[in-house]
């Protein structure tokens, strides 16, 4: 046995998810696990959520239990998150549709709420997001056939290079932590790092100025400055960028900036 595909539902089957933020938290969650335990790929499409994991019955039943305490006692959704189905994985054939499958919910039920695949593990495994780098490599290992331009499919691209846009700076830098929102710390304060490092010097935007920095990043100039300094990791910086990047590449489907999503000055 290779692994398991897992379906799993909320006990009244209404969507899982219903807003960005909502989206963001789980995919938080999903991440974490996924370096804790071996997850492949997931999709967390409106109603329901695919996960396939490596591993025998122990594995995936321990999978479950962790997140259903973490929608009980974290989402409180006030039903029980239910395993739908889980289907044992006993081929690499299996494995390699599993996936492909989970990962293609959107177009396989026309959900169209989630344009940069937040809720995925796509962007995980193409580097747009930072919270499970054992992800990719997990993924080269187990499916050495996969190409990248079919998981840029996922996304709606077909070519994805690391640019700088200003416009797309904030929810890019969020969208790289999983975050619905720019605090002052943890986090918060490592994206917006990471955020200034992608912006400053990167072609695409040319010169761009520490007050439009700190305009679009919610922080004064003088906090621009100190951050540029720090020397963000450059996977972090990567990251900001690719999502820049698909944010411009699919421009028509980007609501103006949530300028109440940054949150607070620095």
């Amino acid at each position: 046995m290779l692994g398991h595909h897992l379906i799993l539902r909320l006990g009244d089957d209404r969507v899982i998810a219903p807003s960005r933020e909502a989206r963001r938290r789980i995919a938080r969650v999903l991440a974490r696990l996924s370096c804790t335990l071996a997850v492949l790929g997931w999709k967390l499409a409106d109603t329901h959520l695919h996960i396939v994991v490596l591993g025998g019955p122990e594995v995936a039943d321990e999978l479950v239990r962790r997140l259903r305490i973490w929608f009980t006692t974290v989402e409180r959704p006030g039903v029980p998150l239910e395993l739908q189905r889980r289907k044992p994985i006993n081929s690499q054939s299996h494995l390699e549709a599993a996936f492909r499958y989970a990962l293609g919910q959107d177009d396989h039920h026309g959900v169209q709420t989630d344009t940069f695949q937040d809720a995925s593990s796509v962007v995980d495994t193409l580097g747009l997001r930072v919270i499970c780098p054992d992800i990719a490599p997990r993924v080269r290992e187990r499916l050495p056939r996969l190409r990248r331009s079919e998981l840029l499919r996922f996304l709606g691209v077909t070519e994805l290079t690391g640019a700088a846009h200003l416009a797309h700076l904030a929810d890019a830098a969020m969208a790289a932590f999983g975050l619905a929102t720019l605090g002052l710390r943890g986090e918060g304060a490592r994206a917006r790092e990471a955020a200034v490092a992608a912006i400053i010097g990167a072609p695409g935007e040319g010169a761009v100025s520490k007050v439009e920095i700190a305009g679009a990043l919610g922080i004064t100039p003088q906090a621009v400055g100190r951050l540029s300094t720090r020397g963000a990791p450059a996977r972090d910086v990567r990251a900001v960028r690719l999502q820049m990047a698909l944010r411009a590449a699919r421009a028509e489907h980007v609501p103006f900036a949530d300028t109440n999503a940054v949150a607070g000055t620095a």
